[in-house]
């Protein structure tokens, strides 16, 4: 019985509660949009529907937002080959704050170990996306070098970092 009531609740007022004159306001909008419709042969504007009811814009927004469905973050929003990707996959995960502080402090601390060559290298490389051959041409070294020193670089601040 508690379930049933629940879904009526939910069924008849929908997920988020929204006021009456709200839900009249959208209705008289739904009203107004299909007679202009007809009338125009075409999807009306927010304009014109407040032209017609003689409303501001602003509230036919307001009661068209709030009469729209609630979206899940499940909802699948892409699928291919079997693959589902869902709303909830595009959003970025939240870091801790403190995480992120101390990530940069280490950094900064490991960056600051490096000679001033070696730091430009990794700045390139790893903050401004250049690849191995465009260091090497604004360094006046080869791509093989600029491997090498970059690998070396890396086994370094990874030693120093642990």
């Amino acid at each position: 019985m508690i379930s049933g009531e629940i879904k009526r609740f939910l069924r008849d007022d929908g997920m988020i509660k929204v006021s009456r004159t709200l839900k009249e306001l959208s209705y008289k909008i739904f009203q107004t949009r299909e007679k202009l419709l007809d009338l125009l042969g075409r999807e009306p504007t927010i304009e014109e529907l407040a032209e017609k009811m003689q409303i501001d814009k602003e509230e036919i927004v307001e009661a068209l937002e709030a009469g729209s469905e609630v979206e899940s973050i499940y909802k699948p929003i892409h699928q291919k080959e079997g693959n589902e990707i869902r709303l909830m996959d595009k959003l970025e995960e939240k870091e801790h704050r403190e995480e992120k502080i101390l990530d940069h402090m280490l950094l900064q601390q490991l960056l600051g170990t490096l000679e001033k060559e070696e730091r430009t290298l990794i700045y390139m490389r790893y903050f401004q996306d250049k690849t191995q051959s465009q260091v090497g041409k604004e360094l006046g070294i080869s791509q093989v070098q600029v491997s090498r020193m970059e690998k070396k670089i890396m086994e370094n601040l990874r030693k120093i970092g642990t």
